[in-house]
This record gives structure tokens, C-alpha cells and sequence, in this order.
């Protein structure tokens, strides 16, 4: 009777996988807490401008070369800044305790930025209103 229902149960776990579709895909919050927090902040400061948040850098930059495309393909810049054109005025990193030991990657990925033409601003914290249309205008 005991080897039945094992052999019963076996069986179950292993048809499971061919009739019982898992769920493979989850939805996660595009941005963290923090993130929320300075994305409110930056629409109070520049109400006349658009804010993007998570944008690859690949809808920022781009190469001829397939090895230099690789170096950028993954990374995401917190939020970019949008003049009343659609024309990039900014793109702020907001750089959270995740970030400690990190500050070479970080350096490389704002010198790429900064190469194709655009200016980068990095806050540790989340600034006033006024601090914000001072760097960004």
C-alpha cells in the first residue's frame, strides 16, 4: 500500500511538468522605494519637462562596433531628463548604499554617457526641489 501511493505520488510529480504549465514569468516594481521617492522629486522640480525612468543606455548610445555595443548592452540609467522637444537635458543616477564598492563601474558607465554627449548627475541622497533645478537647468 505504502509503495503505491509513493509510486502514485512519483508519478504525479513527474507528469506535473507536461500538463501543469509553472508560471515563468513575475512582475517586479520597475523602480525601488528610493527610486519612487526622487522620481516624485524630480517631476515637483521640473514640472515644464518629461522624466524617464530605467532607460538602457542602449536607447542612449550606440557604436559601429559589436565589442563596444557589448560593454553597454545591460545597463540601465535611473532617469533622463526631457526638454518640452523630447531632446535629452540630463540623466541623473541616484546612487544608493548598493552602490558602495562600486564607484569605478559607476565612473565608466558615466564616462561612456558623457563621451556620446551628455551630462550626468549623481545624488547619494534625495535633494530639494531647488537643488535640483539648479544642477539641471
Amino acid at each position: 500500500m505504502i509503495g503505491c501511493l509513493a509510486s502514485f505520488v512519483l508519478l504525479v510529480m513527474l507528469l506535473q511538468h507536461f500538463f501543469w504549465k509553472r508560471q515563468q514569468f513575475y512582475q517586479k516594481p520597475l523602480i525601488t522605494a528610493f527610486e519612487q521617492k526622487m522620481f516624485v522629486r524630480l517631476n515637483e522640480a521640473l514640472p515644464e519637462h518629461h522624466i524617464l525612468a530605467q532607460v538602457a543606455f542602449s536607447a542612449l548610445i550606440t557604436s559601429d562596433h559589436f565589442k563596444i555595443r557589448q560593454q553597454f548592452n545591460r545597463k540601465v540609467t535611473d532617469f533622463v531628463v526631457l526638454n518640452r522637444d523630447m531632446k535629452v537635458l540630463a540623466i541623473v543616477e541616484l546612487d544608493d548604499p548598493s552602490h558602495l564598492g562600486k564607484e569605478d563601474e559607476d565612473r565608466q558607465r558615466d564616462a561612456m554617457l558623457t563621451e556620446a554627449g551628455y551630462t550626468v548627475f549623481r545624488y547619494t541622497s534625495i535633494p530639494s526641489a531647488r537643488e535640483l533645478r539648479k544642477d539641471l537647468l
